[in-house]
């Protein structure tokens, strides 16, 4: 599969990071880099933190409805991923990096709320490492607080976790024609460090 990557050989990231979490700046200043939370067991069992509930029947305020639609498209990724790409990297414990500066900065053009504040920083692989590369649009649209038919939804998680670019599929939203800028993020299983521990902006 061309979007699914091992090696044991350094290969060079960028990545966005927050210095004023704590976790982020003890990682950075003292070890030097960080490990994503899951090492190689990628399909042997679920990461779904959370299991939604089938009797839930109440109603919901726009402030849990904005968390309902995050981590649905989670939910929906990762039931996809453990069906039927069982030997990439979860998306609910991997590091997210860009492989090139261009890309890191394109990503943050198009989700300024989510970079806000955060600083770029270079880094590199160290020993073994796995990951796959995918469109973030896909994402994005799942995230959207849209209806999508299950038929869509499957289409959707087969093209994110396939490598597939947004831009070459029809999607609709609110019955309106509905496109990003393709921008891949590397799911990474491993550990990085970093070429300069500086944690100022």
């Amino acid at each position: 599969m061309s979007n699914i990557f091992s090696t044991v050989e350094p290969i060079d990231f960028w990545v966005w990071i927050n210095p004023d979490n704590w976790l982020v700046r003890h990682q950075i200043s003292v070890t030097g880099g960080f490990t994503s939370g899951g090492l190689f067991d990628t399909g042997r069992k679920s990461n779904l933190m959370f299991i939604p509930n089938p009797e839930f029947r109440g109603d919901v305020t726009p402030f849990q409805h904005e968390i309902m639609w995050k981590y649905l498209a989670e939910y929906n990724l990762e039931l996809s991923r453990e069906r039927y790409f069982n030997q990439y990297p979860s998306r609910l414990n991997s590091v997210y990096l860009f492989q090139s500066k261009n890309e890191a900065r394109r990503y943050s053009d198009q989700h300024k709320w989510h970079v806000g504040d955060r600083i770029l920083k270079k880094c590199h692989s160290v020993g073994a490492a796995l990951y796959s590369v995918h469109d973030s649009s896909w994402v994005d649209f799942l995230r959207q607080s849209h209806m999508i038919d299950p038929e869509s939804i499957h289409n959707v998680r087969h093209g994110y976790w396939s490598g597939q670019r947004v831009q070459d599929f029809q999607l609709q939203s609110m019955g309106k024609p509905w496109t990003e800028d393709t921008i891949f993020e590397a799911l990474f299983i491993g550990r990085v460090e970093f070429y300069d521990r500086d944690l100022e902006r």
